[in-house]
């Protein structure tokens, strides 16, 4: 396969813990009774739908754009104390899929602003032809809407992409979309499940051999 898509929190970036800790916190200024368990349940998700979710199952007496509103203020307040790095390897396997002239994307739940801010931290913002966003989608993960509309922009069959997910919303999303799917167990991420993906690797160097085998 030569068209590739990248989630962003748990495949480009170690980002899920920070995302995890602060929706926490979140939850604790606001009195939502929900434990770190439930919190990994939201992995994957785009903002609005998660806090509809979250003010649904809670019943708070806010609104999920309220929630939402306090959520992303607290966020980009708390940002600059907060470090992202890249995944191991991930920058090898972006290389190599350039050097080979493989079309690259990155499909991710996050807003359009906090993706540039993390891929440019990162130094990988140039690798990316494409780039849709949580900000771009009415329905989140696991609905397939996100993939869908990378394969629209490259006016392609959904069946020659193939994704590189990290939750199981993610991959249900992938799958939803039609396209070939490879489940990344990052420990950082929780326990998702990732069984409905086509192959599941543990780490990125994994993925590298994969691909210098041209398994995928």
């Amino acid at each position: 396969m030569e068209y590739f898509v990248f989630d962003m929190d748990g495949v480009l970036v170690d980002s899920e813990p920070m995302h995890q800790k602060i929706i926490l916190e979140v939850f604790q200024l606001k009195g939502i009774p929900f434990s770190s368990d439930y919190v990994q349940t939201l992995t994957g998700m785009s903002a609005l739908p998660m806090w509809e979710k979250v003010q649904r199952e809670s019943e708070h007496t806010e609104t999920p754009q309220q929630l939402l509103e306090f959520h992303r203020a607290y966020f980009f307040d708390r940002l600059p104390s907060l470090e992202v790095v890249a995944v191991e390897g991930v920058k090898e396997v972006l290389a190599l899929l350039q050097k080979r002239g493989s079309h690259i994307a990155l499909a991710s739940s996050s807003g359009r602003k906090l993706i540039d801010i993390f891929i440019e931290q990162v130094g990988i913002a140039s690798y990316f032809e494409v780039i849709v966003s949580g900000d771009d989608v009415r329905y989140s993960k696991p609905n397939p809407e996100i993939f869908a509309k990378v394969a629209a922009w490259y006016e392609l069959p959904a069946e020659q992409f193939c994704v590189i997910e990290d939750s199981t919303n993610g991959v249900a999303a992938a799958k939803g979309a039609g396209m070939h799917c490879v489940g990344f167990q990052n420990p950082l991420s929780g326990g998702q499940d990732l069984s409905k993906a086509d192959l599941v690797i543990h780490s990125m160097s994994e993925l590298l051999q994969c691909l210098k085998k041209r398994i995928l």
